[in-house]
């Protein structure tokens, strides 16, 4: 009954028994919902002066699965205009509109970056996998197929990698790494649960743990280095988009960093790469 209620509305009747500390919650909602979708759990419990468990019980009483869910509920019910696939998206935008707002959502995410990854960080990242016996990307969901396209670059290096996208899979190989192998997981948010979980597995069987995800998120503690890698795009409400995009770029600056600390035998690999290549282009035109 409460999946299909309005959540502003439910808040506000006498369906649901709220304690003192989910009123305080619901004020804040009610009074401000268009900024509370944009806002961590930390955050909102912090301003509601209550626990973040409070918050997920507050969540369920709503009938909600958790956090995540409550605002992407919320968000669908305050929007009218189609922003659950674009934050500043208007449905009414044309196709030049769409076309700028999208390159300046991708500009910003890529000043944003820069501003958030430390090369010492990078730095650090880059000789673990130059002296690895193996290095092995993990990623999930939208980042499954940052995972993939670091396997497609590193491979070229003439090192042993491998992209793992499944979860069994993944916590299989996690459980098999030893101190000479190196474990990437990939997170926009470091809140997957099974990432998390791999990662601590990985950790345990002795692996250095690079995390390309957000500082300070539940993944990162589990990492050796973190290269810091956030947006303004909440992935809880829109599709992941400019987040990919960064993830993206941050395996290109990780495989060029590698790159060049292994030298000529990464530029041989290359030379070798791209005359077996050439046979494979056509000549018609």
């Amino acid at each position: 009954m409460h999946a299909q209620a309005s959540l502003l509305q439910l808040m506000s009747s006498d369906q649901v028994k709220l304690s003192k500390s989910d009123k305080k919650l619901a004020a804040i909602i009610r009074d401000q919902p268009g900024a509370v979708i944009h806002k961590s759990i930390a955050s909102l419990a912090t301003q509601a002066e209550v626990s973040e468990p409070t918050v997920n019980r507050f969540c369920h009483k709503m009938g909600c699965d958790g956090y995540p869910d409550f605002k992407l509920r919320l968000a669908q019910e305050i929007s009218s205009n189609g922003r659950l696939f674009v934050d500043n998206l208007e449905r009414d935008d044309d196709t030049s509109m769409v076309i700028s707002k999208i390159l300046n959502a991708i500009q910003g995410s890529i000043q944003s970056l820069g501003n958030s990854i430390h090369s010492e960080s990078l730095d650090a990242a880059a000789n673990a996998i130059t002296t690895c016996k193996t290095v092995n990307f993990f990623g999930m969901g939208a980042s499954s197929s940052v995972a993939l396209d670091a396997q497609h670059k590193f491979f070229r290096f003439g090192m042993p990698v491998i992209a793992h996208t499944d979860f069994i899979n993944q916590r299989m190989m996690c459980s098999m790494l030893d101190k000479e192998d190196v474990a990437v997981f990939i997170s926009y948010t470091g809140r997957t649960d099974a990432m998390i979980v791999n990662a601590e597995l990985a950790r345990q069987s002795g692996a250095t743990i690079i995390g390309i995800t957000a500082q300070g998120s539940l993944l990162s503690d589990q990492c050796d280095f973190v290269l810091n890698a956030v947006t303004a795009e909440d992935t809880d409400l829109f599709t992941p988009m400019t987040s990919r995009i960064i993830h993206l770029a941050v395996v290109d600056m990780l495989a060029t960093s590698v790159a060049l600390k292994l030298g000529e035998a990464v530029e041989d690999n290359i030379k070798a790469i791209k005359k077996n290549l050439a046979a494979t282009r056509t000549d018609r035109y």
